[in-house]
């Protein structure tokens, strides 16, 4: 069954004249490289020597017998959070490690059977299906918990995906997460689809009203907002299916330091998801967006619609790590020193900050009248290295001088 599937991925990549990544689809598979070089170019059939040899996941059994004990985790979750995490490059591909599960009696969770729904096509740059993975809470390495959203949006065509952290669901969010979708594609689909949340639809008198502001930015970006049937999420089912993805982060609760890390572990899963071969189309949505891309709208002033989100200003980052925006001060990473930023005061009073088309601050200007508003991590990352703090625990140290800073009129952004 594998070895089929794997000259079928093979034959959709000819017929698309696409030429594979050989490393990747033998990771996937669990042959080796130059195995599936080789057939590529040539053809024959292919050796499936696993059975003969020692699993290289048997190093890492204590930690996939721990992670799938997790509620919500999936096998997927798992192989993808070794890769990820493990310093061992040679790890054996997916169906590789769903054999050692099964040989193994490694029992994951039951996640429930699949909903079943008719599949349905739309030509390139036609469709959008956008939704929120909503109420998140993970803990990280401290025991700091994080409760927050992902954005999630696909391409109808592709199968594209884009994840977007977000700490609410406002209005305001969705706005930043369009305009994010919008300048990481390159383009603007025709139609955006999605069900009725509460930041695009409410209900008045037992009739749907679509909010005004997402109406009006619909127009100006050039695309046809549309809605799901009430109680019919299935007509979306493509980006229903991005729920599996983001449902990924679950493997790594507990296991991440910051929330900036929070934020670069969900870029990772949307990389992944985008270079794995689909189960509708067979080919990675990041091979076929090559060619979706071509029939997406172009998109016309991006800054006006940054503007419509809110109070818009590019920035150099200066060495004390903050940026000015509702009249007071706001840390980044230490990355961004030097760099350009761009910085979105929300109406609502969220600070939203981005590095080439990167999320990477994100603050509250509602809450507290501090001039200067350093967050922990930020400060914590500025002072590490730093002789005078050689011996001590950074985040303690990063604390206390914090609390220096609030008693002269700066201090921690909480």
């Amino acid at each position: 069954m594998e070895e089929r599937n794997l000259m079928g991925e093979l034959n959709i990549y000819r017929q698309l004249g696409i030429k594979p990544n050989f490393s990747e689809i033998a990771r996937r598979y669990g042959f080796d490289r130059h195995t599936i070089a080789s057939y590529w170019e040539e053809g024959g059939d292919i050796d499936d020597g696993r059975c003969r040899r020692t699993s290289g996941f048997d190093r890492h059994r204590a930690v996939i017998e721990e992670k799938a004990a997790l509620p919500g985790v999936t096998k997927k979750a798992v192989h993808e959070y070794l890769l990820h995490r493990s310093e061992d490059d040679e790890l054996p591909g997916y169906n590789a490690f769903t054999h050692y599960c099964r040989t193994r009696d490694i029992a994951f969770r039951d996640p429930g059977g699949p909903e079943p729904h008719p599949r349905f096509e739309t030509p390139p740059g036609r469709q959008l299906q956008f939704d929120w993975k909503e109420s998140l809470s993970m803990t990280s390495r401290h025991g700091e918990v994080f409760e927050f959203n992902v954005f999630t949006a696909t391409l109808g065509c592709s199968r594209l995906h884009r994840f977007v952290y977000s700490r609410t669901r406002t209005t305001d969010d969705l706005l930043a997460c369009f305009v994010a979708v919008i300048r990481s594609i390159g383009g603007v689909p025709e139609e955006w689809l999605t069900d009725n949340m509460s930041s695009v639809v409410t209900l008045c008198g037992g009739r749907r009203v679509r909010s005004e502001r997402v109406s009006r930015f619909a127009r100006e970006a050039g695309f046809e907002l549309q809605l799901c049937r009430p109680g019919m999420p299935e007509t979306k089912g493509k980006d229903e299916s991005a729920n599996r993805f983001v449902s990924r982060l679950a493997a790594y609760d507990g296991d991440f330091e910051d929330e900036a890390e929070l934020i670069a572990t969900i870029a990772h899963i949307e990389a992944r998801s985008n270079a794995e071969p689909n189960d509708s189309t067979g080919v990675p949505p990041a091979a076929l967006f090559m060619r979706e891309k071509e029939s997406l709208r172009p998109v016309g002033n991006m800054r006006l619609l940054e503007e419509m989100v809110g109070d818009v200003r590019e920035q150099t980052v200066p060495a004390t790590m903050l940026v000015r925006a509702a009249g007071r001060e706001w840390s980044v990473p230490r990355k961004c020193i030097g760099r350009k930023v761009r910085v979105i005061a929300m109406p609502g009073g969220q600070i939203r900050v981005t590095m080439a088309g990167e999320l990477v601050a994100v603050h509250d200007a509602s809450q507290g009248t501090r001039k200067v508003n350093y967050t922990e991590e930020h400060y914590a990352d500025a002072i590490e290295g730093k002789a005078r703090f050689a011996d001590a625990d950074i985040r303690a140290a990063a604390r206390e001088n914090l609390q220096l800073l609030d008693r002269m009129g700066g201090g921690s952004d909480e």
